[in-house]
């Protein structure tokens, strides 16, 4: 039987303190790419998750006070690592954000027309009650906020609730995305506002979970080395992420068949060219 196939795409990245991402790290500057994730349905559709950094990030970020947000988190966008780029010019026929982050909501506007997009509601209309200040932030500068808040978005909480497959009993409330039970969506509270995975029981890489910025990296996942408290509060709720990353260490060592994709992941996410 045909499965999703998935190709993990890098589009941009960041750069921050080592120490700023894992407790107990270096004091050097790192290097960490904006993951995004191409399924290919076997029917032929196409559903993107996440869509990294683009030229909106850049033009919400020109001017003060947003362009703080580039000096303290400098990025590079190199134009063949650009979002229509990687997508080989074919549009999704469906984007799901995981959460309303720039470094994955930007790359979204580089795509015309703009596919139909799948978002968190309560998320989206508490960003919207914020003063330019507050979104900034939050993680969302304003222009990037006011082009997210024009959509003709899809609901997370509108689609239906599906059954909690094995070991995701502890997450909360699972929903199917296509209504076959090929795509759910999880939550994973902490980092950002109402932030959700996306599980495939079946894929091409075999069950995977793509969990956004629930982890750093699977490494830290393995050496139970979250961020540090300072940095969780910042993006979110420190004791909230604390318990989303407690509990998929625990999904790791119940379901070890299952592939943990994060998205900011250097190794998942390497470069492919030779620079």
């Amino acid at each position: 039987m045909p499965v999703p196939e998935v190709t993990p795409l890098r589009i941009g990245e960041c750069r921050g303190p080592d120490f700023a991402t894992r407790r107990g790290g270096a004091l050097r500057m790192a290097r960490f790419p904006a993951g995004a994730a191409l399924i290919g349905l076997p029917d032929g559709r196409r559903v993107l998750f996440d869509t990294g950094y683009g030229r909106a990030f850049f033009d919400a970020t020109r001017a003060l006070p947003e362009r703080a947000y580039r000096w303290t988190t400098p990025v590079r966008l190199d134009p063949h690592e650009s979002l229509p780029k990687a997508l080989g010019g074919q549009p999704p026929s469906l984007v799901i954000l995981s959460h309303l982050h720039a470094d994955h909501v930007a790359g979204l506007f580089d795509l015309d027309p703009t596919p139909p997009v799948l978002l968190s509601g309560d998320a989206l209309a508490r960003l919207g009650a914020m003063s330019r200040v507050q979104a900034l932030k939050a993680g969302c500068p304003r222009l990037l906020r006011d082009r997210l808040l024009a959509l003709p978005a899809q609901f997370f909480h509108d689609l239906p609730q599906a059954a909690p497959p094995p070991g995701f009993a502890g997450f909360g409330p699972v929903r199917d995305v296509t209504g076959q039970g090929d795509l759910l969506l999880v939550p994973l509270p902490g980092h950002g506002d109402d932030q959700h995975g996306l599980f495939l029981p079946r894929s091409s890489h075999g069950p995977l979970f793509l969990i956004a910025d629930a982890a750093w990296s699977v490494e830290a996942l393995r050496r139970d080395t979250p961020p540090p408290r300072w940095t969780l509060a910042r993006l979110g709720d420190a004791a909230a992420y604390l318990a989303t990353f407690a509990a998929l260490r625990g999904l790791m060592r119940q379901r070890p068949e299952i592939t943990l994709l994060p998205a900011h992941c250097p190794q998942a996410l390497a470069r492919k060219d030779k620079r």
